[in-house]
């Protein structure tokens, strides 16, 4: 005769324990939900509801426009403007920062003496506060800076120039002080991916008579393609939305030469109090960075399968 299965006393069905443990997942949670709708989602929301207005505070109360602000912003020359040269600096600081970062990573893989140290002080420009940043650079770039004398005693530059005060040179300087703040986030991140890659795979490139640059770009690079995906997506991201380094550096001039969309969404919502047209331009601008993150993301898909199949 065929006994029956033991079953446990206090023993919950798996229906239940399923259950429980839902909630305990959203109990859990719930206080990080409320805080990230709070902070993110909650003003997201205001500032969409504020676009639809002609909301300025020296003006009275409000008025519903509907798209209008939108329709106004889109055919400003000044928002084009600010948004040509926000990809102007996106793009060169994310290139730089990522060869920059590319080279350091595969310098810092390699064995050598004082390599431990390297790594550590490799890290130093990207946790310095951003004012510090500022002010160094500020020093090194004026005209009777290090920089000029050092150009000048090299005999690249005949006369002192203010790097950050002429038009010609502004976009240029900013982006060479934002891709030495940023390469080292690069390079952690491209290092660590250089560690995961199997030292079998070198071996065997070499036994088939690959040389070192043949083995970087069949080899290394590929395999190191989603990382950099990545790392490009965040970085873009961060460089196109940036406020903070280039409002201290230049407050988006000389004239319009770094004028950006951050900037331009602060002088229209708290130097001419329009918040309205203002709460329109970062909706725009967060419209632009939502689909740029998708077409990222697809292509950060696409490029994993093929580098991992």
């Amino acid at each position: 005769m065929l006994s029956k299965p033991a079953v446990s006393i206090g023993a919950k069905p798996r229906r239940q324990r399923f259950a429980d443990d839902r909630i305990f997942f959203l109990v859990s949670f719930a206080p990080t939900m409320v805080v990230t709708a709070t902070i993110i989602f909650l003003p997201m929301v205001f500032i969409l509801y504020l676009s639809l207005f002609n909301r300025n505070l020296l003006a009275g109360a409000p008025v519903f426009i509907g798209l209008n602000n939108y329709w106004d912003a889109l055919h400003d020359p000044v928002f084009w403007l600010a948004f040509q040269n926000g990809m102007i600096y996106s793009f060169g600081s994310t290139l730089l920062s990522v060869v920059a970062g590319l080279l350091a990573a595969l310098i810092l893989n390699e064995e050598f003496k004082g390599r431990g140290f390297l790594r550590s002080a490799v890290v130093f420009p990207y946790v310095v506060p951003t004012i510090v940043v500022v002010l160094l650079w500020k020093f090194m770039f004026n005209s009777r800076g290090v920089i000029n004398q050092v150009l000048f005693e090299m005999g690249i530059v005949k006369q002192y120039t203010s790097w950050l005060g002429d038009q010609r040179f502004s976009m240029i300087t900013v982006i060479l002080i934002s891709t030495w703040t940023w390469f080292p986030f690069a390079a952690i991140n491209l290092l660590a991916g250089l560690q995961g890659i199997p030292i079998i795979y070198y071996e065997a490139a070499a036994l088939d008579g690959a040389g070192p640059i043949q083995r970087f770009f069949s080899l290394t690079l590929p395999l190191l393609a989603p990382i950099l995906i990545v790392v490009i997506l965040l970085r873009s991201i961060w460089a196109f939305r940036n406020f903070d380094m280039i409002f201290l550096l230049t407050r988006g001039g000389p004239l319009t030469s770094t004028y950006i969309l951050p900037i331009l969404i602060y002088d229209e919502t708290f130097g001419k109090f329009r918040l309205g047209y203002g709460s329109a331009v970062a909706t725009l601008l967060i419209l632009f960075l939502s689909l740029s993150t998708f077409v990222y993301f697809a292509a950060y898909s696409a490029t994993k399968k093929i580098a991992y199949d």
